[in-house]
């Protein structure tokens, strides 16, 4: 019973120094775990945009309705930016046919964004002189005549540096996008050039 008590004081002598020797305790963690920057960013040469709150699809244009019509077509063309500048073409994808070829130009695009291939900033485009024609064409489409007006914009590669730039202006050519209504919502079928 002595030995056996001997040995727990000495054990507990030694716990009680090497707590005590400052050599002896762990290091603290020199790095904490990163904080994820949830500030909004917009895009630049550096990179895509982050955090940025999505488009948000205005009540207006979930109705068959020719203000209906202009405001999706607005919208539509924020989801273009918004994917332009972020990678994400959910957006755009939501609100697109799957043949849209116009559509599916700019969601590649996004892609390339995504993959840290290139980086837009901007532009940002006004749809004005709205005029639709809500008599549908054989495929179901309503069509609508318009022009924009587009902000200067910039395409960076992926190390930064600029290949394309853009003046802002209004596009004198009119424009021309070709959209169905079904399920209670508008969905673009095509858009471009009239």
């Amino acid at each position: 019973m002595r030995r056996v008590g001997r040995v727990a004081a000495v054990v507990g002598s030694m716990l009680v120094l090497v707590a005590c020797d400052p050599a002896a305790s762990p290091e603290p963690s020199s790095s904490a775990p990163p904080t994820q920057d949830l500030r909004p960013t917009q895009a630049s040469s550096l990179g895509p945009a982050r955090n940025l709150p999505k488009p948000v699809l205005p009540e207006s244009a979930r109705q068959n309705t020719k203000e209906g019509f202009e405001a999706f077509t607005q919208y539509w063309f924020d989801t273009i930016t918004y994917g332009l500048e972020t990678g994400d073409s959910e957006p755009l994808r939501e609100v697109s046919l799957p043949d849209c070829k116009m559509c599916n130009g700019y969601i590649a695009d996004a892609g390339q964004v995504a993959r840290g291939e290139r980086r837009h900033v901007g532009p940002r485009w006004t749809v004005s002189s709205f005029e639709p024609n809500m008599i549908l064409d054989p495929n179901r489409n309503a069509i609508a005549y318009f022009f924009l007006h587009e902000s200067p914009s910039q395409v960076f590669d992926s190390t930064g540096e600029l290949v394309d730039e853009y003046s802002p202006g209004v596009d004198e050519s009119p424009k021309v996008i070709h959209a169905t209504y079904k399920e209670g919502r508008w969905l673009a079928s095509q858009a471009g050039q009239a």
